[in-house]
């Protein structure tokens, strides 16, 4: 069994990688940044190995090496951009500082569509966007089934936004008169809660549209596909359905699925 982590801006969410190392198996597990110290009871077992990505800062990267060391001697292989590039092909101009929950979701992605029937065409544009703390919206090319080591597919770049609940909270804190605002969304609201949520989801939304209309004129070989994951997705759901012109597709707990396509090469 291969344990595999991923702490995020909120929360950490770990999976055991049992006797199949392509994927990553059962529903994640779910610890508060504070709850760490009881990841080892937690697992259970000893892990093989421990494969992480983390964008939680250096506190619970430390904790995370001192827990797996104290309890089971293991050293954390942690991942980053600069792995699984014979998959994905990173465009970076400096692939260690790309978010490893970035990268890892796109090598997630990568290893949904190599079984996608059917595939992507060749050379089409495919759109990840993650809607959490931070919104990222990352596009890669995709090249097909990979062949003598050749990447299948090249990440073009993307881009980075304040999340809804990060939008709207800054509205509530900077200004003397907006409130922390929940309200339906609407095209022309007529109050101020409605204005605020409608306006977040636009802008949200809108930074999708913008890739996907600058992926179909960069790549028009084929419309480009896209996928959507994180806790805000709720947020901005509804503005999805309205506004891209093809259904988005939702995608589960990619950076887990991206750690598995790692550990599983080294299984």
């Amino acid at each position: 069994m291969k344990l595999l982590v991923d702490a995020g801006n909120t929360r950490i969410k770990f999976v055991r990688l049992g006797c199949d190392p392509t994927r990553a198996r059962g529903r994640p597990e779910m610890l508060e940044r504070h709850e760490l110290e009881s990841l080892v009871q937690r697992v259970g077992q000893r892990p093989e190995s421990v494969h992480a990505s983390n964008v939680a800062g250096p506190g619970v990267r430390v904790a995370l090496e001192q827990a797996c060391r104290s309890a089971w001697g293991l050293t954390v292989q942690w991942q980053d951009g600069r792995c699984g590039q014979n998959w994905l092909s990173n465009r970076y101009s400096n692939p260690a500082r790309l978010g490893s929950d970035r990268w890892l979701g796109l090598l997630g992605l990568v290893h949904r569509l190599q079984a996608t029937d059917p595939a992507p065409a060749s050379g089409s544009a495919c759109l990840l966007a993650s809607f959490g703390t931070a919104t990222t919206i990352d596009t890669l090319i995709w090249h097909g089934e990979r062949a003598a080591g050749a990447p299948v597919a090249t990440f073009i770049g993307g881009l980075i936004l304040p999340g809804a609940t990060a939008m709207a909270r800054s509205l509530a804190q900077d200004t003397a008169d907006l409130p922390l605002a929940h309200g339906p969304l609407a095209d022309f609201p007529l109050d101020t809660h409605a204005a605020i949520a409608s306006g977040i989801a636009a802008a949200q939304v809108g930074a999708l549209l913008r890739q996907v209309t600058l992926a179909s004129l960069r790549h028009p070989l084929a419309p480009p596909r896209v996928w959507v994951t994180g806790g805000a997705l709720p947020q901005v759901e509804a503005e999805l359905l309205q506004r891209l012109p093809d259904p988005a597709t939702p995608l589960d707990n990619p950076v887990l699925d991206g750690l598995a396509l790692l550990a599983g090469e080294g299984h």
